[in-house]
């Protein structure tokens, strides 16, 4: 069962957000609220998995129901879709502030509204279920993941993926894999072997280069993590602009205020930092995409906020390819980086649209942390061969 409310003082918009959020599917139980004070009144006695709420409203206005709806315990994970017929950047800025997760402009798009009303309840669903799988929250962190280790049957598999730099033809970058999947920062293993591998690397004059870490907002990553990684660096002797920290998209939707937080620290300490956009879902990141070429709002104030490097899986097809990147804004607005690139005929067309950096099976098969020197030599034979 999934709790949906909507805050609207017109009931006309209630009668209509509520035919169409059940229209989501099953199981959803919707409540109307045509004043926002009732609404609080509800929410402080029982929980909801997703609030839409308009913005112009007599008695309080949306931004001052998101603020004291955030204030309320456990409502920090709740996602809330603001609806406004105001696209001015202040008004969205005030919004974020307060706590919103997306926007939504009227005369609401029917089909728009279903879609990102459904992945957000998708990602609220998918928090709730790692918040109750997860740990407590007293076991520390590198005590948790030890023990996570400990029930691995075998050894983890580390490998390299190699990032090739589209403008100059040489090895940009790599991200660390374990098991195949992005290897993760908050794993003290995993940071360890990076840091030994740059530790080389560095000293040999091979960059610059970029190796990748997967940064997870699971609400058990120290938010000062800068600050510890500053000391690991200073004990290892590893230049801070080695490093490549890449933030989940999806995440960034129910934790905006964290990511900016962590990511904003870190970039202060000189790391490089990527928002990982995943495939391009029009439902999960769009908002007016086809028409404006901008995300939704979270990921939007990220960006504005942190100027980060955009990385997508790129699609198999050509033509696929060039309408993400046509809704990515052609690598105008920020560096953007293409992963999964399944065949080299692709690259040449990421290039062309400004595409900076790419990665992918087409470079081959992932290395081992042991031939990770080849995959860097020397910076003045390191260019591979230029594309055509």
């Amino acid at each position: 069962m999934s709790n949906i409310v909507i805050v609207d003082d017109r009931s006309i918009n209630r009668t209509i957000y509520a035919k169409l959020a059940q229209s989501i599917g099953p199981g959803i139980e919707v409540r109307d609220f045509g004043d926002p004070t009732d609404a609080l009144e509800w929410l402080a006695l029982n929980r909801a998995d997703l609030i839409i709420t308009d913005h112009d409203m007599p008695q309080i206005d949306g931004d001052e129901f998101i603020t004291r709806f955030r204030a309320m315990p456990r409502a920090e994970t709740v996602p809330v879709m603001m609806i406004t017929v105001n696209d001015q950047r202040m008004l969205r800025l005030r919004a974020l502030e307060s706590g919103a997760n997306d926007f939504l402009h009227s005369p609401v798009d029917h089909c728009e509204f279903v879609m990102r009303a459904r992945n957000l309840l998708k990602l609220a669903h998918a928090v709730e279920a790692r918040a109750e799988a997860a740990p407590q929250r007293e076991a520390a962190p590198v005590a948790r993941l030890d023990a996570h280790r400990a029930q691995r049957p075998v050894a983890a598999n580390w490998r390299f993926a190699p990032r090739l730099d589209l403008m100059t033809g040489r090895v940009a970058g790599a991200q660390l894999l374990r098991d195949g999947f992005g290897a993760e920062f908050a794993d003290a293993e995993a940071l360890r072997l990076l840091l030994d591998a740059i530790t080389p690397l560095q000293a040999g004059r091979r960059g610059p280069v970029r190796l990748s870490l997967d940064v997870r907002l699971d609400g058990d990553v120290e938010k000062s993590a800068a600050v510890a990684l500053a000391k690991t660096l200073a004990e290892t002797g590893v230049a801070p602009h080695w490093l490549d920290l890449r933030f989940d998209a999806a995440e960034i939707f129910v934790a905006p205020e964290l990511a900016e937080e962590e990511a904003r620290a870190l970039k202060n300490l000189g790391v490089g930092v990527t928002l990982n956009l995943g495939p391009v879902n029009l439902g999960v990141l769009g908002r007016d995409i086809g028409k404006t070429g901008r995300l939704a709002a979270p990921i939007e104030h990220f960006i504005d906020t942190l100027k980060p490097t955009v990385a997508f899986s790129c699609p198999a097809s050509a033509s696929d390819a060039l309408r993400v990147l046509r809704l990515l804004g052609r690598g105008a607005r920020f560096p953007l980086v293409a992963g999964d690139v399944a065949n080299a005929a692709l690259l040449r067309l990421l290039r062309r649209v400004g595409v900076r950096e790419a990665q992918g099976p087409c470079f081959g098969a992932p290395f081992a942390a042991r031939d990770l020197s080849n995959l860097f030599p020397p910076a003045e034979t390191g260019a591979l061969k230029l594309l055509a």
